[in-house]
């Protein structure tokens, strides 16, 4: 569905597109999520900045709500006038890349992360957006277990500290966050649970051992969505959680320590990021490429993350080493956590998929469903799910 609306919007807009180009000024919207005032306010002044350099282009910002996601992007793209420039989570660059809503674009391999070249790449091999900023979820711990011992820590070494006031925070139901916070834990005994594709080919008997793990943890865990599990861990009612760095700043004052790896075998977490794509339909892809390397150039990417120090690092390799990244201690904690994580695979069916999967594991963190039944339903539902998509493409 997605591309017959692509390819008709498309047309359509070829249609209203042959106009003169050769106006003096030219404008160019600009679809962006980052709309906290901050985030809002780093944005204007690199919006000023560059129609300072460049006065013949304007940019007209489209404000959107991260809570609105992957559907106001679908609309955006579909309606006949997309924006020239988008932004969006790397998780979704492949379902748009598959169905040419961007242009390809130049970029420096040798500069981009190694986990962000293949959700970027198309079929035949060519880049088509621009990593922008990465971020990840990390193992901290406060109060009575900031004092553990990190070298050759294991989830034995913690589930012995563990007692009936000092827990654990484990994710309840709540979209997108169940995943990032559970599958490292599940990584962590050998399993490559949504690791590549097919997905189903992931739920093997590995799968057992991560989730023996994960009951091993909620005998001895407060179950809450994310927000309320910071809360907790800042106000001492538990003492571990697996989050992002945004809660950083609240720990300024508290006994805390964060680990570098996710304790067991794969160490990895869950790997996010942000990235920008040229419209394959803009009428002026030459001046929505050159905004895009202004925008993420380095050093100004790094400035908004040393501002807004909750987004991140820039998708550079230059920031696993920039020394002003390492000079913080959480902060070097988080980027060492970075460097061993993973981006989820994304298949336009990606959102069914993991709804399947963080359904199954409430009913199993809940105590309605064993290790077993939660595996074998998986499969199965996964299994159902990509035949569909063969049968649909």
């Amino acid at each position: 569905m997605f591309r017959k609306i692509t390819i008709l919007a498309f047309l359509s807009f070829l249609c209203l597109g042959c106009g003169n180009h050769s106006q003096t000024s030219i404008t160019l919207q600009f679809l962006h999520f980052w709309t906290e005032p901050t985030q809002q306010a780093l944005i204007d002044s690199l919006v000023t900045a560059f129609e300072q350099r460049y006065p013949q282009i304007k940019i007209e910002q489209i404000p959107v709500q991260w809570s609105e996601g992957r559907t106001k992007l679908l609309l955006s793209h579909s309606s006949g006038n997309p924006p020239d420039i988008t932004h969006l989570g790397i998780e979704w660059a492949q379902e748009f890349i598959d169905n040419n809503v961007f242009a390809r674009i130049s970029l420096d391999k040798k500069r981009i992360p190694q986990q962000f070249i293949l959700p970027i790449t198309g079929n035949e091999g060519k880049l088509y957006c621009k990593p922008w900023t990465m971020n990840t979820r990390a193992l901290i711990f406060c109060h009575n277990l900031s004092t553990l011992d990190t070298i050759d820590l294991g989830w034995d070494d913690i589930i012995k500290r563990l007692n009936a006031s000092t827990i654990i925070g484990i994710n309840s139901a709540e979209p997108h966050n169940v995943s990032k916070k559970i599958l490292p834990i599940i990584w962590s005994t050998g399993s490559t649970l949504f690791q590549t594709l097919p997905l189903s080919a992931t739920c093997d008997s590995q799968l057992i051992e991560g989730l023996h793990l994960v009951r091993k943890l909620t005998k001895h865990a407060r179950i809450e969505q994310s927000r309320k599990l910071d809360d907790y861990v800042v106000n001492g009612t538990i003492q571990a959680v697996i989050t992002g760095q945004w809660i950083l700043p609240r720990l300024t004052n508290i006994p805390h320590l964060i680990v570098s790896s996710i304790p067991g075998k794969s160490g990895a977490s869950i790997l996010s990021g942000d990235c920008l794509g040229v419209s394959a339909s803009s009428r002026y892809p030459e001046e929505a490429a050159l905004f895009v390397t202004f925008i993420t150039d380095y050093d100004k990417v790094k400035n908004m993350c040393m501002t807004l120090k909750d987004i991140g690092l820039p998708a550079d390799l230059q920031s696993w080493t920039d020394i002003d990244f390492q000079a913080n201690r959480d902060i070097a904690q988080f980027t060492k956590q970075t460097r061993i994580s993973k981006i989820l695979p994304s298949p336009p069916y990606f959102l069914d998929a993991e709804r399947i999967l963080e359904e199954q594991l409430m009913l199993f963190i809940y105590g309605k469903a064993n290790e077993y039944e939660l595996l074998n339903s998986l499969k199965s539902q996964l299994l159902t799910l990509e035949k569909s998509q063969k049968k649909g493409s």
